[in-house]
């Protein structure tokens, strides 16, 4: 795998969640997640993972959710919501948003270069963490990520979560996802 796309949404059950990205929650079929990515096509209709972690939900899938129209979305209703991505193309971001809005957000590799109503919100969950390193160790970059991810939500990306079962959604073309 040479990417890596999730979305945390906080206090959205799974099929609202999948259906606030216009997924089809009939659609959903027992998976796991090392199974999944079979089913990614970046320029048709695609797939999200999707489970609960602690009191949040997580979507593993294509790049689309990721997106900041996606993240408005999916908080609009005043929850809060966290994306991810590493590619080894260079795309490569952390998201927060909050109450329809995009909070912060920022490259993995640049992160004083930051956009969003309070580029500075995530910066009491960055502590010792590093992100912004040379090329010859960008998965630190994306595991600090994760790192914030887990100390905001709570509950780290683990092993166990990775390991159990899950539910697959089919999502729509790009297009269909925006508000």
């Amino acid at each position: 795998m040479h990417w890596f796309y999730a979305v945390w949404v906080e206090g959205t059950p799974v099929e609202e969640a999948v259906a606030l990205l216009k997924g089809d929650p009939a659609s959903g079929v027992p998976d796991r997640f090392e199974g999944c990515w079979g089913w990614v096509d970046e320029d048709d209709e695609g797939a999200l993972l999707a489970g609960p972690i602690g009191d949040w939900t997580l979507l593993i899938g294509d790049w689309r959710p990721t997106e900041e129209d996606a993240l408005v979305t999916l908080t609009r209703g005043g929850g809060r919501a966290f994306a991810v991505s590493w590619n080894e193309d260079g795309t490569s971001f952390l998201k927060y948003a909050a109450g329809g809005q995009v909070v912060t957000a920022f490259d993995l590799f640049s992160p004083a270069e930051r956009h969003g109503a309070d580029p500075a919100a995530l910066d009491p969950f960055m502590d010792g963490l590093r992100f912004d390193i040379d090329d010859a160790e960008p998965a630190e970059s994306f595991t600090s990520a994760l790192t914030v991810i887990g100390r905001v939500t709570g509950r780290r990306l683990d092993r166990e979560w990775l390991d159990a079962p899950h539910t697959t959604y089919s999502i729509p073309r790009p297009a269909a996802i925006a508000p």
